[in-house]
């Protein structure tokens, strides 16, 4: 098996072909490379667009809070002139009482958002 070995490596024919395999792989190495580069420059890409969607949509969800957070302080404001008023009157009470779709929608964004800005920031 030895001796077969040291013929096969000895042969003329060993050169030639061992070096004809050596130029393949080096082209099939450079094509990979070349397939490589061109992906992570999409890849890249991809990222650097991503994070700008994401910059606006925190800017986008920002705002939104902050506006409800404005709303929520003139809320509070409304709250204490009617408490001034005295009681409400009867269709109010219903109303609270019920929590109809939408009475605290700002409330309700408000957690949403943190939810969301606390996933952006891991």
């Amino acid at each position: 098996m030895l001796s077969g070995l040291r013929h096969a490596l000895m042969s003329p024919v060993t050169g030639p072909v061992a070096t004809a395999i050596a130029m393949a792989l080096a082209v099939a190495l450079g094509v990979a490379s070349a397939g490589w580069e061109t992906r992570r420059a999409r890849y890249e890409a991809r990222i650097v667009e991503l994070s700008q969607a994401a910059e606006r949509n925190q800017v986008s969800l920002r705002t939104e809070l902050a506006s409800c957070r404005a709303a929520g302080e003139a809320r509070q404001l409304t709250a204490a002139e009617y408490a001034a008023k005295g009681p409400p009157p009867d269709g109010a009470k219903r109303l609270l009482e019920q929590q109809p779709e939408g009475i605290d929608a700002c409330a309700r964004m408000e957690s949403a958002d943190r939810a969301v800005l606390s996933n952006l920031k891991r």
